[in-house]
């Protein structure tokens, strides 16, 4: 903190008495902004207050907070700070200037329609070393000038603050995080676990939770089955838009006619208007484009003049996609969009294959293992040593999928508590077996699908006997039907 004039006892203890020393830590949003604003003008003896908060995020945000004429406002800001501001930020220094006409550097103080020359003074407000704003105080009362003294109480009051609204922040983030455990789950599908052994892993989690606050769309790349979808959805549970649904539109599993139905809804002739499609849906939350490049260009055009109009009239989504291939690639071979794909690329964010984080893979195969018992009615508990050695030295060409598949298989086949290493893989396909088929996912699905068929002809296509005598539940005969393509 800068102290550099005298401070008079009363002085220091009428501020003490003020609502932010006295209440601030208590405070949130607006009411800790203008209790901060308060301070300061008491503090400086001012006319009024400036207040512009700088937190790094991946988007420039400002947020500026102002006292003058008895009233406080505040407002979200694109725009670069004041000149004065800038510098207090970047030296970390406090700045005093007395006569802003002579000095055009730093004329103006922020202070919405107050631009003419006025005498000021700004503080840095840092918290463990880091500068996350200013506080200004402008025009001193009676006309007079600021006060070596007057620096040193405003810069009080800044350094007491910026712990004060960084403390706030974290409350209030984690305070959305319990609204989501208690509410929001159904805003998200039921894989919205996420496991994170790994280090690499554990770094993408906590840039989820890093861009909280931001709506910078997000550009998944990786190999196929590696998570991107559960990535995906952390992005969203630990966003701002949290309490908002999260739409998923797999761009590469549907035909021409059903992706426009999914993407911008269809129309109805007796009401004449939209019956919503996801970019609809996904208003307030998230829209995620899985497999993005396999998007026809006709939808891309589409949605490059949508999506703009939507967000105009306060409708806006945030946009993340995920790809397996080379979207530059697509954009050179005139596939994808280069406008579109500028528009996605804000922030790539790759996600490694399974086998670069081995870490992952027993804590994956245990959270599997727990939703297949519970689909299936097993009360499995673990592993025997074989197969967790196995699945840790499997290749997984198919990334978390494959063992995601391995798993269920081995559910299947296996009796609880333990699934054995001879129910994970059958001997054919055993993945150490030079000979035989390598791709685990090929072979896990093409079990399933004739294992499926083989009851439904027992019993005569009827579903529900089906599941019975698979010892499975229905619906999720269905899921198991609809990805393996069978029909009846």
């Amino acid at each position: 903190m800068y102290v550099s004039g005298d401070i008079l006892p009363e002085q220091l203890a009428a501020l003490m008495q003020t609502a932010l020393f006295t209440e601030g830590a208590s405070a949130f949003g607006d009411e800790l902004l203008e209790r901060i604003l308060r301070a300061g003008m008491q503090a400086a003896d001012s006319t009024a207050a400036c207040l512009f908060l700088a937190d790094k995020t991946p988007v420039r945000t400002h947020i500026a907070a102002y006292f003058y004429d008895n009233a406080f406002s505040r407002c979200d800001m694109q725009s670069e700070l004041p000149a004065a501001a800038a510098w207090v930020v970047q030296q970390q220094q406090p700045l005093r200037i007395h006569a802003p006409d002579t000095e055009t550097a730093f004329m103006s103080t922020g202070l919405p329609g107050k631009q003419a020359a006025v005498s000021f003074i700004a503080v840095p407000l840092c918290c463990k070393g880091v500068c996350i704003g200013v506080l200004e105080a402008v025009g001193k009362n009676g006309g007079g000038t600021f006060s070596e003294a007057d620096i040193s109480l405003l810069g009080l009051v800044g350094s007491f603050a910026a712990p004060v609204y960084r403390a706030s922040q974290a409350y209030s983030t984690y305070m959305d995080s319990c609204k989501y455990l208690q509410g929001g789950l159904l805003h998200f599908s039921d894989q919205a676990a996420f496991v994170a052994a790994s280090a690499v892993m554990r770094e993408k989690l906590e840039i989820c939770k890093h861009l909280a606050s931001s709506v910078v769309p997000v550009l998944l790349i990786g190999e196929d089955g590696v998570g991107k979808t559960s990535v995906a959805e952390q992005l969203h549970i630990h966003s701002s838009r949290a309490a908002h649904p999260f739409i998923r539109v797999n761009c590469a599993e549907l035909t021409d006619d059903v992706l426009d139905c999914n993407l911008f809804g269809q129309p109805d002739s007796a009401r004449t208007e939209d019956i919503g499609g996801a970019v609809k849906k996904a208003e307030g939350g998230t829209l995620f484009f899985d497999e993005v490049t396999a998007l026809p260009l006709t939808f891309q055009n589409r949605l490059l003049h949508e999506l703009p109009q939507r967000e105009a009239v306060g409708k806006s989504v945030r946009l993340i996609a995920s790809t397996r291939f080379d979207i530059e690639q697509a954009v050179r071979n005139g596939t994808f969009l280069s406008e579109l794909y500028g528009q996605l690329n804000v922030l790539p964010l790759y996600i490694p294959p399974l086998r670069q984080r081995k870490e992952d893979i027993l804590p994956l195969a245990q959270l599997f293992l727990r939703q297949s018992a519970v689909i299936l009615g097993k009360p499995f508990t673990g592993f025997t040593q074989d197969a967790q050695n196995m699945l840790q030295n499997a290749e997984w060409k198919g990334n978390v999928q494959e063992l995601k598949n391995t798993v269920e298989f081995g559910c299947i086949q296996g009796a609880p508590p333990l699934v054995g290493k001879q129910d994970l893989f059958s001997r054919s396909d055993n993945p150490f077996c030079t000979d035989t088929i390598r791709d685990m996912k090929t072979a896990t699905e093409k079990f399933k699908r004739m294992y499926i068929l083989a009851a439904l002809k027992k019993s005569g296509g009827n579903q529900t006997a089906a599941a019975a005598a698979l010892n499975i539940q229905r619906t999720y005969l269905s899921r198991l039907m609809k990805e393996l393509k069978i029909r009846t």
